[in-house]
Order: structure tokens, then sequence, then C-alpha cells
């Protein structure tokens, strides 16, 4: 995704060095949840099928990560939906990104 903290490289170097900051979208029911991890890699390994990442973002601090689940958590629904489409406007399945970013 574009405007991410880190580059890939240094994704690669320390993958759980990192906090991420991400949203899925439940295919089924059209739900979304934002969530926090500090291994996304991991975290994506236990979605439920009809779970979508559709956005994702890695900070270096903690803090940084929690204050930005923070601030999407107080935003509308639709307009968490205007940002992510800012950034995946097909709202696709990135899963594969974060795995191919993480795996050697």
């Amino acid at each position: 995704m574009k405007n991410q903290t880190f580059t890939q490289t240094e994704i690669l170097a320390n993958p759980t060095t990192l906090s991420w900051v991400y949203i899925l979208n439940n295919t089924k029911t059209q739900e979304m949840n934002i969530g926090l991890s500090f291994n996304l890699a991991k975290q994506i390994g236990t979605l439920d099928p009809t779970e979508e990442l559709v956005y994702y973002r890695s900070f270096g601090a903690p803090f940084d990560a929690l204050a930005h689940k923070h601030l999407l958590d107080s935003l509308t629904k639709e307009t968490v939906m205007h940002n992510i489409k800012q950034e995946n406007p097909t709202l696709s399945n990135l899963i594969p990104e974060i795995i191919n970013q993480t795996t050697f």
C-alpha cells in the first residue's frame, strides 16, 4: 500500500519489530474490524475465510500504532471506508502483500 512507514527491505529485515494497524472486512456480514498487531503475518493466519485484509499500516513505535488505531476507531464507518478506498480503491484482499513481504 502507499504511504507505508517502512520499506519492504526494512520489513523483511525484521518484520516482528513493527506494530501494525489493520482493517478487516467480513465479506459475509460487511462488518469492519480495526485491529492492532505486533505480528501481522501471524495474525493473518488466524483469520476466518470470510475476512479480507483491506488496509494495513506499519509503525516503528507501538504508541504510534495505538494512536492510529484509536483515531480510526473514533471515525465513522463511512469516513474509514473513504480513507481505505484512497489506498485500496477496489477493496482488494491485501493478504498476499503481507505474505510476500514477510516470507523469505
